[in-house]
């Protein structure tokens, strides 16, 4: 089966931030790809480097899968403008729900630092190429997820072949909350999911965050629903 990787060139903060600002002014389509055209011009010689940086850029903040409603995306924007210095929130959720390649990696972070706040390389590779494959595209794909944590300054890298993680940042405002709740759910392309497995993840660690059932009020895309003792989160 041949697997969709998508996540093919690393990225930086100013790149996505940017991005993201322009949708939240309203602008989209080729008027974007445009813009991010000449925003990457001065970073690159490379015209093949630069049309797939500039698609995957569009594609976390412009290009909508079948299962995520233009709402979600509009309220990452908004949102982010609201509360700019969480931007590496909205960044986060947007990658997790579009991009499932960008959350295996990330999820098998968060699994590897679980009692460690580092880890080897090799480990990782090891773990990415058991599910996808032992290929150079893999790798390469792999090798773009953690420089762009670099580039975001989620990971640190103090030997080589070692990674470490970065002081987790704080998040308690119920609305970006909710709105990550509905990314975790869009993330696993299903409709509901329990408030305790979003919880568990292991691809919340760059935040120190706990998901309870009064933020869901903040989404009116969310509904819950009481099961046993859990919380089930519909969209």
């Amino acid at each position: 089966m041949k697997v969709s990787i998508g996540f093919n060139r690393h990225l930086e903060s100013n790149w996505l931030a940017q991005t993201a600002s322009w949708v939240a002014n309203g602008i989209e389509g080729k008027e974007l790809k445009d813009k991010i055209d000449l925003l990457l011009t001065p970073d690159f010689t490379s015209q093949v480097a630069k049309d797939k940086t500039r698609n995957l850029l569009f594609g976390i903040w412009s290009k909508l899968p079948k299962h995520i409603p233009s709402d979600f995306q509009r309220d990452a924007a908004n949102l982010l403008m609201e509360y700019s210095e969480f931007n590496l929130v909205f960044h986060w959720g947007m990658m997790l729900s579009k991009y499932p390649f960008f959350k295996s990696v990330v999820e098998q972070i968060g699994r590897l630092t679980k009692l460690n706040d580092s880890f080897l390389y090799s480990q990782l590779e090891q773990r990415i190429t058991e599910n996808y494959g032992d290929t150079s595209t893999i790798k390469r794909s792999m090798q773009f997820v953690i420089r762009t944590l670099m580039n975001l300054e989620l990971l640190a890298n103090p030997k080589q072949g070692i990674y470490q993680l970065r002081k987790p940042i704080q998040v308690n405002n119920p609305s970006i909350k909710a709105w990550l709740v509905e990314a975790s759910v869009y993330s696993a392309q299903v409709t509901s999911r329990s408030l305790t497995a979003i919880n568990d993840e292991n691809v919340w660690f760059p935040f120190e965050l706990y998901f309870d059932e009064n933020d869901l009020s903040h989404n009116d895309r969310l509904e819950a629903h009481h099961q046993t003792a859990d919380v089930i989160v519909f969209v």
